[in-house]
């Protein structure tokens, strides 16, 4: 597994993926869980990422310099920007792919209500 290191807007994260697609999913679905926490986020999410894909992150944190107007002691919230930036040789690099962040959010999306059936399927079947 590569390490790709993901940014777009105030959200940095190094994360071994299997690409740079699944690295970028990776990044919104943390980005995400801060807004749209769920009760099984803890349990079965971080250990189907850890015990599936070896798919986790290593590092989250905001640029240097950010300047997010959060009150001290409290936790800075990640937002994303129109594009996710992924590279294999570091951040802010000129030579990284890019993704627009509503195709990447689409499929995450996707994902997340296709795992949702699946769970409605397994409780009820």
């Amino acid at each position: 597994m590569a390490k790709f290191y993901v940014q777009s807007g105030t959200f940095r994260s190094v994360v071994a993926a299997d690409s740079a697609r699944k690295a970028a999913l990776w990044a919104v679905h943390q980005v995400m869980q801060q807004v749209l926490p769920t009760d099984e986020d803890d349990d079965s999410l971080s250990a189907s990422a850890t015990n599936e894909n070896s798919s986790n992150t290593i590092t989250n944190r905001p640029p240097s310099g950010d300047a997010s107007g959060q009150r001290p002691g409290s936790t800075p919230v990640a937002v994303l920007d129109g594009r996710v930036r992924i590279s294999e040789r570091g951040y802010d690099r000129n030579d990284c792919a890019e993704m627009p962040t509503m195709e990447v959010v689409a499929e995450w999306n996707q994902m997340v209500l296709t795992l949702d059936r699946l769970q409605q399927m397994m409780r009820h079947g």
